[in-house]
């Protein structure tokens, strides 16, 4: 019993992979997502004030997350959240990279760009 399990888990996929390449419809929808959690004031467009709240955003969280596992007990008071000083190089240069006509404004077309490669990476077709 013992070996039957073990060969099915080595025949199994690893989680959160796709067995195969997704739909364009699917990689479409993913990219519309993405835009939509970056297009902060629903203009149509992400502009870099935007992409930085989004990197702080993200900062933020992961430093609650850290300050949250050093807790000992669920009961014992959470140590302080010490947020990182924001560097927005990080935030600056994915602009810089999506941002291909240097208008200051990222248009769902330039993300769709961009996100090619994800999309080559999951074998999106």
């Amino acid at each position: 019993m013992l070996i039957a399990f073990t060969l099915l888990a080595l025949q199994a996929q690893p989680l959160g992979v796709a067995p195969g390449p997704l739909p364009k419809a699917e990689a479409e929808r993913r990219a519309a997502e993405r835009f939509a959690d970056l297009d902060l004031n629903e203009d149509g467009v992400v502009e870099r004030d935007e992409v930085r709240a989004r990197f702080d955003f993200e900062a933020s969280a992961e430093a609650t997350y850290q300050a949250s596992r050093q807790a000992k007990k669920a009961a014992e008071p959470r140590p302080a959240v010490r947020a990182p000083a924001m560097d927005w190089a990080r935030a600056d240069a994915w602009f810089a990279a999506v941002d291909t006509d240097a208008d200051g404004k990222v248009s769902p077309a330039e993300l769709a760009a961009h996100l090619g490669a994800d999309v080559e990476q999951l074998g999106i077709k």
